[in-house]
């Protein structure tokens, strides 16, 4: 049975930060989620509207939520996290029921 899990966040960033410094970010945050027990992929994608997705593909939920601590603690991922307009942030952990 696959247990894997998507992490899906959507959110604005905060007025004045350039889209070439939030993937910057997005980039040095990648370093500490590779080395995350359970990580398996990352993507971002930016909508018309200016608005952001990103999934996460973990191994299991015990995995995201053990990252979930750790990234918070992390000075990358404290910085990446510091460019999204927290009232926006919206996110939840999606049991994958078919991956082809």
């Amino acid at each position: 049975m696959n247990h894997n899990i998507l992490e899906i966040s959507s959110y604005s960033l905060l007025p004045g930060i350039d889209e070439r410094q939030f993937v910057r970010a997005a980039d040095d945050a990648m370093s500490v989620l590779r080395r995350q027990r359970g990580f398996l992929a990352r993507s971002i994608a930016k909508a018309e509207d200016g608005s952001w997705t990103e999934i996460v593909h973990w191994l299991d939920r015990d995995s995201a939520s053990t990252a979930s601590a750790q990234l918070a603690r992390n000075p990358d991922a404290v910085a990446f996290s510091e460019l999204i307009d927290r009232p926006s942030f919206q996110s939840g952990y999606y049991p994958v029921a078919y991956s082809g």
